[in-house]
Formats: structure tokens, C-alpha cells, sequence
């Protein structure tokens, strides 16, 4: 496809426009005026600027007020903000943060679905900010006192509360994996409603509880955990219930209580609440496709209940976000296979069956233990891109039936020469051999491991190997249709 034409202006009229509307004195003019490509450090007072949109990389801000001042939509790059900065009511929405190392105190900021990776807060108080729907990796929080500061539905992990005191954090709903929390506190009333958080602390922790402004250590709350079971019965608050009782081995119980709490929240239209179960529930494994399935038929029966209402948009919107998260499982590792077919608009009905057929697939061999979904493209034929959920060992077995079910319906029936039959039989067998090598090595380090840290070993492991196998497939389905 050719370039499409846009109208272009000389340099001298630019300048002439730039000039005459003069950006840089407005605050509000959502530019990147005041950043220059080559500058390392910078100061000055941004009170009520919008700087929305930024892009700034390797630099620093010293002695650099900010007040009332957005940043929102930005991409910013190994930045330090000096602990001699003011850093107040700063708007990052939206923003891709990557290795920033903030040492002020940060006070009334929201970080509203942002990407925050690799940064550093060094700050003495985080007071009043929103972390809300976050995706924070590999971070510290150090020597931090966070209070009046919201974390909800945040995805937290691989990252490092060191020596932080929580105790007045608003941390419910968050999911935690890989974290550690090293000589820091957090709320008696809040650690139950944490996803993942007991797969994050045992009673050996460095980690303390704060309990009617005492601190009791994380081995005494296990020790009386009964306690905190009968106090959120009362309540009837059925989401830290299920999170003790899984972590006391009772996972019938807590999968009882999950499923009364999905019904009291669609009872009450409380479809956010809805996604907060079906996540813990994921995170532990306490309930299967069939228990999802069920449940979104039950929301959408709730949703068509109330469209006369006029909070049935809401409802909608918060159902397809619903949809949305089930289907991510951030807590599960996802193999993603696309497939070009001949599919044309007037065979429409063949994509169904083609999708029905590995459904059946998938369940036969997977049955209960990994999540399907599709998308089709608008193309026509039609691609149709297969994303599984699971466990990484129940995904490297449902690609390989997947491999072979679409093998056999290829219409174009390939004719592979020997050349190629012999390469791909060699390639296949060299790429079993260095599986066996791999789980020989991961074996062998985890031996040498100490359980607290093995989990990041884990991880990258489990990454590896489903990048592998992916790479694995994707070239043999290339060699074929190459054919």
C-alpha cells in the first residue's frame, strides 16, 4: 500500500504559527516543548502544567516542583526524581513507567493503569495515592511509610516491600506473586483480601501484622488464624473466608465460599466483585472452566434483568470487562497458536465447527485444566487465533493435539518431499532431546535452591518453555504450508 498524501507546510510558516500562538506559556498545551532530545537534568517549577504525552528518557530532575501537574499517557525512561523535588497531586495515567527512581515523598498521585517496571520508591511516605489496576514488576519499596494509598485490582510481582510499613494501605484485591515483604507490616482487617499473598509469606516470613496499633508476627496470625475466620464469618464476608480457608487446606470450604459470594455480589448487581472471586479462584486453582462458565451464564442472566434499569450499561460494560479478565488469567501461563484457513464470509458456519472440534479436542485431553478462547480476524478466508490458559506442562500437551488435529485438516493436502519429512523429524527429535536436557538443568538447580527462592527460577523456566515449544510449532506449520 502506497503512502497516503498529507499536506505539508514550509519551516518559515511553522515557525511564523508556532510563534504567534507561543505554546510554551500555556500550561495547558499537552506538548513536549519543554523536553529537549540531548538534556540530562532538569528544575524549574511545572505547577499546573499538563504534560501529557511526554517521552523523556535518561534524565534526572532536580530542586523540580510538581504540583497539579500531569504527566498523563507518558513513556518515561530511566528518570530520577530527586528527593529535593516536590511531587504532589501528579497525574500518571495511563503511563509506561520503566527504571524511574522516585526518592521524594509522593503525596495525592495517581498511577491509574499504569505499566510500572524495574522503578524504585525510595520515598519516606507514599499519603494518598492510587495504584489502581496497575501492572507493577520488579519494584522496590524501600523504608516507606505507605498510608492512605489504594492498590485495588492491581497485578503485583516480582517486586520487594522492604522494611515498609502498610499498616493504613488499601491493598484488597490486589494479586500478589513472587513478592517478598521483608521487615514490613500490613492491616490484620486487609491481609485476607491480598490474592496470592499467602503463596507469598509462611510462618517463617519477616512480616508482621498490625492488630489494634500492636504488631504481631506473621508465625503468631497463623497461629490464631481460627480467629480471623470466625471474625469475617460474622461479617459474612465471604472473600477473605475463602482465602483462609485455602490456606488452612480446606479448599471445599473455601470454594463453597467463593461461590456464595459470586451470588450475594450478582444479587446485589456487584459484577466487579464478581471478577475479584473468579480471580482468587483462579489463583488457586479452586474452580474450573465448567464453575467459569456458569458463572458468566448467571451474569448475563442478571445483566438482561436489569435493562430497563439505568445502570444496565454499567452492568454491560463491567460483564464484558468480566469476559475480558477471565479469559487473561494473569496468574496462568497462555499459548497463543494463529491458523490462516480457507474459510471464506459464505462458509461462516465452518468456523464454528472448526472451533467446536478442538473444543472437544481440549477437553478430552485437558478436560477442567486449561481455558480456550478465539479470535477471528476480518479478513477473508478467516485466521482464527486460539488462545489457551493453563499450566505450562497441560499446555505443552494440548499444542502438540492441536498440532496434530489441524495437520489433518489442511486442505491443501501437502506434498512434503523427504528432505523436508527428514528435517523436520531430526529438528522434532533434537527439540525433545534439549527438553530433557532443560528439566535435567532445572532440576539440578533447583536441588541446589533454597525454597524461598526458587520461585523465580520457576518462572523464567516456565517461560522458556513455553517460548520453545511455541517456536517448535510455528516452524514445522511453516515448513508444511511452505509446501
Amino acid at each position: 500500500m502506497g503512502k497516503k498524501y498529507i499536506p505539508d507546510f514550509t519551516d518559515s510558516q511553522k515557525e511564523k504559527v508556532i510563534k504567534k500562538l507561543n505554546p510554551i506559556s500555556s500550561r495547558a498545551c499537552n506538548n513536549n516543548l519543554f523536553w529537549s532530545p540531548n538534556q540530562e537534568s532538569y528544575s524549574g517549577n511545572y505547577y499546573g502544567y499538563s504534560l501529557k504525552r511526554s517521552k523523556l528518557n535518561h534524565c534526572n530532575f532536580k530542586e523540580a516542583i510538581f504540583d497539579h501537574t500531569s504527566f498523563a499517557g507518558s513513556i518515561l525512561n530511566d528518570l530520577t526524581f530527586s528527593n529535593d523535588c516536590k511531587f504532589e497531586s501528579v497525574y500518571l495515567e495511563n503511563c509506561v513507567l520503566t527504571n524511574v527512581l522516585f526518592s521524594p515523598n509522593i503525596n495525592n498521585c495517581s498511577f491509574f493503569h499504569s505499566y510500572i517496571k524495574d522503578c524504585s520508591f525510595n520515598s519516606k511516605e507514599l499519603r494518598g495515592n492510587h495504584f489502581d489496576g496497575c501492572y507493577i514488576d520488579n519494584c522496590l519499596f524501600e523504608n516507606c511509610k505507605i498510608r492512605a494509598t489504594i492498590f485495588d485490582g492491581s497485578y503485583i510481582l516480582n517486586s520487594n516491600f522492604k522494611n515498609c510499613n502498610m499498616n493504613n494501605l488499601n491493598i484488597e484485591f490486589a494479586s500478589i506473586q513472587n513478592c517478598t515483604f521483608d521487615g514490613s507490616s500490613v492491616s490484620y482487617f486487609q491481609l485476607p483480601y491480598i490474592i496470592g499473598v499467602f503463596d507469598n509469606i509462611t510462618p517463617e516470613s519477616d512480616f508482621s501484622v498490625s492488630l489494634n496499633q500492636k504488631q504481631i508476627s506473621i508465625f503468631e496470625y497463623f497461629k490464631n488464624i481460627d480467629e480471623s475466620i470466625i471474625y469475617f464469618t460474622s461479617l459474612q464476608e465471604f472473600f477473605p473466608l475463602a482465602n483462609l480457608y485455602y490456606v488452612i487446606g480446606k479448599k471445599d470450604i473455601a470454594y463453597n465460599c467463593l461461590e456464595a459470594g459470586i451470588n450475594h455480589a450478582l444479587r446485589n448487581n456487584n459484577i466487579r466483585m464478581v471478577e475479584n472471586y473468579c480471580k482468587l479462584g483462579q489463583f488457586y486453582n479452586l474452580i474450573q472452566i465448567s464453575d467459569i462458565q456458569r458463572f458468566l451464564k448467571n451474569v448475563d442472566k442478571r445483566v438482561e434483568s436489569q435493562r430497563q434499569s439505568s445502570m444496565y450499561h454499567v452492568l454491560l460494560i463491567q460483564a464484558y470487562r468480566l469476559k475480558a479478565s477471565l479469559a487473561e488469567n494473569t496468574s496462568k501461563s497462555k499459548l497463543e497458536i494463529t491458523v490462516n484457513t480457507n474459510i471464506t464470509e459464505a462458509n461462516f458456519q465452518q468456523v464454528g465447527v472448526f472451533c467446536q472440534e478442538l473444543d472437544n479436542i481440549i477437553l478430552t485431553v485437558m478436560s477442567k485444566k486449561v481455558t480456550t478462547s478465539y479470535q477471528l480476524s476480518h479478513n477473508s478466508p478467516f485466521e482464527i487465533c486460539i488462545t489457551c490458559v493453563g499450566i505450562t506442562a497441560d499446555l505443552v500437551t494440548v499444542s502438540g493435539f492441536i498440532y496434530s488435529y489441524i495437520s489433518r485438516r489442511m486442505t491443501k493436502k501437502p506434498i512434503l518431499s523427504q528432505e523436508v519429512q527428514d528435517y523436520i523429524e531430526n529438528s522434532n527429535k533434537m527439540f525433545i532431546q534439549s527438553l530433557h536436557n532443560q528439566f535435567d538443568s532445572f532440576e539440578s538447580l533447583m536441588d541446589k535452591t533454597q525454597k524461598s527462592q526458587q520461585k523465580p527460577i520457576i518462572e523464567d523456566f516456565r517461560g522458556k518453555i513455553i517460548s520453545a515449544t511455541v517456536d517448535q510449532i510455528t516452524k514445522d506449520f511453516s515448513l508444511i504450508v511452505s509446501q
